[in-house]
């Protein structure tokens, strides 16, 4: 393949006369007008279509060299007004642009190759969005800001029910703008709103790229979250922040010993944050106790927590469905949590029926992990036959966009629950074949 740098209108050029074809014999072959064809052959401005350079690609056997050249136009054009301050913020730009695109006729290896160079591109534009986000805001901030709280505010309504790929989308796409908008205000009071919009945008990309299995880029996410929250010197995002780390760690495959140390520092850190915006740390802390096997420090820690409960403000309640807020029915999920772990199952069936019966007819994630949790109180008691019964009918239930990594995590741990006595029970092996199976639950054993 030659990359030389050459336009679209060059490759397209060259390709036709290698394969000695006029202009009206890719007419015909590709079924454009002809006077679109002798524009693709003069085109050097990044205006041409993917689907327009893949069938060309396939008509000349150009491999991907029309696809590539596509790539690079847009590229070479990409508008100078839209460049921003740093060159994180360029070449993310740049990268999300450009596109990957696999065309056809590419030879299956050859395919896999591109695939490969594709997924690594994107990695590296997500990253690159990530720096980006937090080298900008650490020294200036900008923007609409009422405008910015309101596009936050959607995306914590959004984030419970979206696709993880759709949600990864919509905020790189975001967090990317925000990076652009930061030049109007550097300091004061709205730089300081603004970084508190970058850090909960990077902690919803944290937990999204964690949904799709993408552990330790949401681990990246986590610390930038941070690091935004602090320099946004507000309580609430600091704690929520810290909060959500800590509960989402719990489902992300961290030592639990590690969670607790996390969770005690944090609560370190936020002394003298008023105790609403504590709940969900003080949850988190009280679930991972019971998840390590130190029930008594478990149950000990609920007290305080529910206490907290008690005092969430209105706004918070008020926005329940979004992730931001806070909804009556996710202490139920903490105290079913925190039961199901510690053995008390008849306080965890209370507490996943108050649950269940809160719960928006169309929220599905919720009800799934509650049910997961139920399914894993029958496995602990011994009956693997309910138990797996209970989970695989939940899980055949969601599509596979609504299986997110606690869900995942959930369903790992009935399988880890079951000895090895019962693998041959019926139910216990259409469940674990379903895991097995499914592109996104992979068995731990």
């Amino acid at each position: 393949m030659i990359n030389n740098g050459e336009t679209f209108g060059a490759t397209l050029r060259r390709l036709m006369t290698a394969r000695g074809l006029s202009l009206r014999e890719v007419e015909n072959q590709a079924k454009m007008a002809k006077s679109k064809i002798h524009r693709l052959m003069q085109c050097s401005d990044g205006s041409v279509r993917d689907e327009d350079a893949v069938t060309l690609d396939t008509i000349l056997g150009g491999g991907t060299e029309l696809a590539e050249a596509a790539r690079r136009d847009r590229l070479a054009t990409l508008s100078p007004g839209l460049r921003g301050p740093n060159r994180y913020t360029d070449l993310a730009l740049a990268a999300a642009h450009a596109g990957i695109i696999v065309p056809r006729g590419v030879s299956a290896m050859n395919r896999r190759e591109f695939i490969h160079t594709g997924a690594m591109a994107a990695a590296v534009s997500l990253e690159l969005a990530r720096h980006g986000l937090s080298e900008a805001l650490a020294a200036r901030s900008e923007a609409s800001v009422e405008e910015w709280h309101e596009i936050v505010r959607e995306h914590g309504f959004a984030y419970q029910s979206s696709a993880p790929h759709a949600m990864l989308e919509a905020l790189s796409i975001d967090i990317l703008a925000l990076q652009y908008a930061v030049e109007e205000h550097r300091s004061g009071a709205a730089a300081q709103d603004l970084r508190r919009c970058g850090a909960l945008l990077a902690a919803l990309m944290a937990m999204t790229v964690a949904n799709l299995g993408r552990l330790h880029e949401g681990r990246r996410w986590w610390r930038t979250a941070r690091s935004l929250a602090d320099r946004s010197q507000d309580p609430a995002a600091r704690a929520w922040v810290r909060g959500r780390e800590v509960v989402r760690s719990l489902y992300e495959q961290r030592p639990t010993g590690l969670i607790i140390a996390l969770a005690d520092a944090y609560l370190d850190e936020l002394q003298d944050a008023p105790a609403p915006t504590k709940v969900e740390l003080l949850g988190g802390r009280a679930q991972v106790l019971a998840l390590a096997g130190r029930a008594e420090e478990a149950k000990a820690q609920l007290p305080a927590f529910l206490e907290i409960c008690t005092s969430i403000p209105i706004n918070m309640m008020k926005d329940g469905e979004s992730v931001f807020g806070w909804s009556p029915d996710r202490q139920h999920f903490t105290e079913s949590y925190v039961y199901s772990h510690t053995g008390d199952y008849e306080c965890a069936s209370s507490a996943q029926d108050a649950a269940i019966s809160l719960y928006p007819p169309t929220y599905l994630r919720g009800p799934a992990q509650i049910e997961l949790q139920r399914a894993l109180c029958l496995q602990k008691i011994g009956d693997s036959r309910a138990a797996t019964t209970h989970a695989l009918s939940i899980l055949q239930s969601l599509s596979t966009t609504e299986q997110i990594q606690p869900i995942v995590d959930l369903a790992q741990k009935v399988d880890a629950a079951i000895p090895a006595d019962d693998y041959k029970i019926p139910e216990v092996t259409a469940y674990r074949d379903f895991l097995l199976s499914n592109q996104q639950i992979e068995t731990i054993k």
